[in-house]
């Protein structure tokens, strides 16, 4: 080979080498890349119409329907005494949201009304990423353990 060819060749694999370098660190992704979720806030207002499924003491495990912003079924345990505390579940269509919640009993002994705080912990579905915080108010009749509770507040997905 001449020298001027050797010369050539070795012009053109130092200018080449960059492309190659920077083609080795490229990444390679299969499929879409990540994208960002934009997240849902919702001001929700709901009513659920509760029923004792098992009782024992103060325990009470509740089930029933919630109707409003984010209708499904509800499981609820509660906890009735001073305050009232409780834990839920709700299934809504795509997924799930539980949380908890307590507050303080007032009125008629019989058949006491509440007031509270409550707050969404985890979701599953469409609201995996479910968080929120919000109030309650209701009634539970302490023969029958039935329990109408109304929900407000802000939830984020």
């Amino acid at each position: 080979m001449s020298r001027h060819h050797r010369r050539r060749v070795a012009l053109i694999g130092c200018a080449a080498a960059p492309i190659v370098a920077s083609a080795l660190t490229v990444p390679i992704t299969r499929g879409a890349p990540p994208q960002a979720r934009t997240a849902t806030t919702l001001r929700v207002a709901d009513t659920a119409h509760l029923h004792r499924v098992r009782c024992s003491c103060n325990d009470v495990r509740e089930e029933g329907e919630a109707k409003g912003s984010l209708p499904g079924k509800v499981s609820a345990y509660v906890n009735v005494g001073a305050p009232i505390i409780f834990r839920f579940t709700i299934t809504l269509h795509g997924g799930s949201l539980s949380g908890e919640g307590s507050g303080k009993p007032k009125g008629n002994p019989a058949e006491p009304s509440f007031a509270g705080n409550m707050t969404v912990t985890r979701g599953t579905g469409r609201y995996r990423h479910a968080h929120g915080t919000g109030g309650f108010y209701g009634t539970i009749n302490r023969r029958t353990y039935a329990a109408v509770m109304q929900t407000t507040g802000t939830l984020s997905y």
